[in-house]
């Protein structure tokens, strides 16, 4: 009887803990502008567009978010480039005024960085780490607007770093 009652606390105490920890997933669009600081002798041009698919989770305060950026390909005479990432950043919210529409939304994470040459221009990878800072507008409570600046410390032959002003959408579930 007493391992019953035991494990009937046990149970009780998790299930009332799953309850206060409220996660949200939610999907992203995100439309981005780098400015890349380059190795002089480098093909990858210095300033890019790039489209960015997001998955993610969040509770009152925390998240985490996982992306994949897709850059324009930029053309010259000699051939082109394209620079890809795909990301993974932990964030932190905090609301902003008595409406709790706006919050400061600040991040810390690592991209996996490819850039795609053709034509005579070569072809490389490599990782990075980046932090952010941002604000969110909530327009609804499923809907929501961000806009993003992120410093990326690329560990790449061709690439030092690269500044990120980003504008997307957020849709929770």
């Amino acid at each position: 009887m007493k391992k019953v009652l035991l494990l009937a606390g046990v149970a009780g105490m998790i299930a009332a803990n799953a309850n206060a920890f409220d996660v949200t997933p939610y999907v992203g669009l995100d439309a981005t502008y780098g400015m890349i600081d380059r190795d002089s002798g480098s093909q990858v041009s210095p300033k890019s567009w790039s489209g960015a698919a997001i998955l993610g989770a969040r509770t009152d305060h925390y998240g985490i978010e996982a992306g994949y950026d897709h850059g324009k390909r930029e053309h010259e005479s000699a051939g082109s480039t394209r620079l890809s990432k795909y990301t993974i950043d932990l964030l932190g919210f905090q609301p902003l005024g008595c409406s709790g529409r706006w919050e400061l939304v600040g991040s810390a994470g690592v991209t996996f960085n490819k850039i795609d040459g053709h034509g005579e221009y070569d072809s490389d990878h490599g990782y990075g780490e980046r932090l952010g800072a941002g604000l969110q507008y909530a327009l609804t409570e499923k809907l929501a607007v961000r806009a993003m600046y992120h410093y990326n410390w690329i560990h790449q032959s061709y690439i030092n770093n690269a500044d990120e002003i980003s504008l997307g959408v957020r849709y929770s579930f």
